[in-house]
């Protein structure tokens, strides 16, 4: 079940107001952000790159200095038979006066004691150097030294080797600050450079976007602009890009979309006059067929499109000779009918119980060529039965024999007449041609006559049911009654064509001879069945 909602996504035009994001502004800002993040990401990146730079280089500083100081330190430890603990001093003083990020410098013996140090609180106390400490700077230090740090102090431990013995350790703390100024100073280089993307970048990306997304706008602004009723989505846009690829898309598809819609009307319109046409074709064929005593008959009839060009029709022409007739236009839809409506009329008109078939035809041909299309013909086959003997005097006009079968034997056999269709010859050329013949009906003897649909229909396979299959269906169902006869004939016609297309209207009647009686009069009527293209109704 459909919701209102789902109808109006269905049925209406979306209104623009409905749609007041602006992807061009959203586009923008995406790209914006973008643009602002890879900035920060790769300020970040380069920044941790030059403070560990700057941290490498200051380590390398002070292990270098630190080694220089290391070599005199040795001489005095091994100069006498003990250290002479004043020059040590003097030499820790020496290196951190040499660099005012030192926060202390000290030496200690192979023991790990400090017998040297800036401060001589830790040479009183014997103190204990710590010991010395690998890291991530391993590439810049030489054996038995070490380096490690915290958030404000390096500690650097080299040792004093003298004649290839270690004699003791050189040991340094510094300050961090120089790294610490280092991150300052790029971050705040970072922030500058950001905020001036900010300030420069983000403007001048929104100009370009706005000026390379203008196209997107023209044609947003058409589409607005647009009329549903006449869809002409107009856009001044050229070029070889893909905007003017979208922009000439969109203008062919308004207007194929615009003929779409003049041609959907016209269809509509057309359906409706073919409705009409059809409501008209099915007032005026048979509703019923006349019903005696005598003689029994059965009509089936189906068009292939929604107006057909088939007819047929019975007229008592008096009390003992009933008019059966069953024609096939040339023509099919609306024009087939507009022919067989002339065709009709011209019959009612002219037909006269002291007229011969040949003459009725003669004369409906003579008034048929002053009101058909050149190149349209009706094939006509006209017979009138004697209620009282079942005689049946006959012509045809360029339509298929008659199909007769015997009830003495059985077996059913084709009746060909000549004769021209009607509308196609003068009146004096037509009278030659045409042919009259005249059967004599015996008891339960059956006369068929039908149009093209029934024996040139093909099945899927494209295989013609063909006149062979439709006596062998006649003599095989031939004890039928008329009304059960055209029937069973639909469902084993409908059976063999399948699912293929119908390209012929299809009319079938049967008449068959029950015999003679003192009371050969009309007993009132009964129900014709029909078949559409749908099934079958009677």
């Amino acid at each position: 079940m459909s919701t209102d909602k789902n109808d109006k996504t269905t049925m209406d035009w979306p209104k623009p107001s409905d749609f007041k994001k602006s992807i061009r502004f959203e586009f923008t800002l995406y790209v914006s952000a973008v643009v602002i993040g890879m900035m920060l990401f790769t300020g970040y990146i380069v920044s941790n790159r030059y403070v560990n730079t700057v941290t490498r280089s200051v380590i390398d500083k002070m292990v270098t200095q630190a080694r220089s100081y290391s070599g005199p330190a040795g001489k005095l430890i091994i100069g006498s038979s003990t250290p002479d603990i004043l020059l040590l001093s003097n030499t820790c003083k020496q290196l951190a006066g040499a660099n005012h990020d030192v926060y202390w410098a000290g030496i200690s013996d192979r023991g790990g004691a400090f017998i040297a140090h800036t401060d001589m609180r830790k040479v009183l106390t014997s103190e204990i150097a710590a010991e010395p400490q690998s890291g991530q700077y391993n590439d810049l230090l030489m054996t038995g030294e070490g380096v490690h740090s915290t958030d404000d102090t390096i500690y650097i431990s080299v040792p004093i080797v003298e004649n290839n013995v270690e004699v003791g350790r050189l040991s340094v703390a510094a300050s961090t600050a120089p790294i610490k100024a280092a991150r300052r100073s790029s971050t705040l280089l970072i922030a500058i450079i950001t905020a001036g993307m900010i300030a420069i970048g983000v403007p001048l990306t929104m100009v370009v976007l706005h000026k390379k997304l203008r196209p997107f706008g023209l044609i947003i602004e058409s589409l607005k602009n647009a009329n549903i009723d006449d869809i002409r989505i107009d856009i001044s846009l050229q070029g070889r890009d893909e905007f003017a690829y979208l922009a000439d898309t969109l203008r062919t598809m308004g207007r194929k979309l615009n003929i779409a819609q003049k041609d959907l009307i016209e269809q509509h319109r057309i359906a409706q006059e073919l409705d009409i046409a059809r409501e008209i074709q099915e007032s005026i064929l048979p509703k019923s067929i006349p019903r005696s005593t005598n003689f029994g008959i059965g009509v089936t009839y189906r068009s292939a499109l929604e107006v057909g060009g088939d007819y047929y029709d019975f007229i008592q022409l008096d009390d003992d000779h009933l008019m059966m007739l069953i024609a096939d236009v040339s023509g099919k839809s609306l024009p087939g009918m507009l022919v067989m409506l002339i065709t009709r009329d011209i019959v009612k008109r002219v037909a006269r119980p002291d007229k011969s078939p040949k003459e009725i035809l003669s004369e409906v041909n003579d008034e048929l060529l002053e009101n058909i299309r050149k190149g349209m013909f009706v094939t006509m086959f006209l017979g009138i039965l004697s209620t009282k003997t079942g005689q049946v005097t006959y012509a045809s006009a360029g339509h298929n024999p008659i199909l007769h079968l015997s009830s003495d034997s059985g077996k059913a056999s084709y009746i060909k007449t000549k004769g021209f269709p009607l509308g196609m010859m003068p009146t004096s050329a037509f009278a030659s041609r045409l042919e009259q013949g005249n059967i004599r009906l015996r008891s339960r003897d059956i006369l068929l006559q039908y149009t093209d649909g029934v024996n040139e229909a093909l099945s899927a396979s494209e295989e013609e049911f063909g006149f062979d299959r439709f006596a062998r269906f006649v003599e095989s169902h031939h004890e039928l009654e008329p009304g059960v006869f055209v029937q069973r004939f639909i469902e084993e016609h409908a059976q063999f064509v399948g699912d293929a297309k119908q390209y012929d209207d299809i009319t079938l009647l049967i008449l068959k001879w029950l015999g003679a009686s003192s009371d050969n009069r009309l007993k009132g009527s009964e129900s014709i069945l029909y078949a559409d293209r749908a099934g079958h109704r009677s």
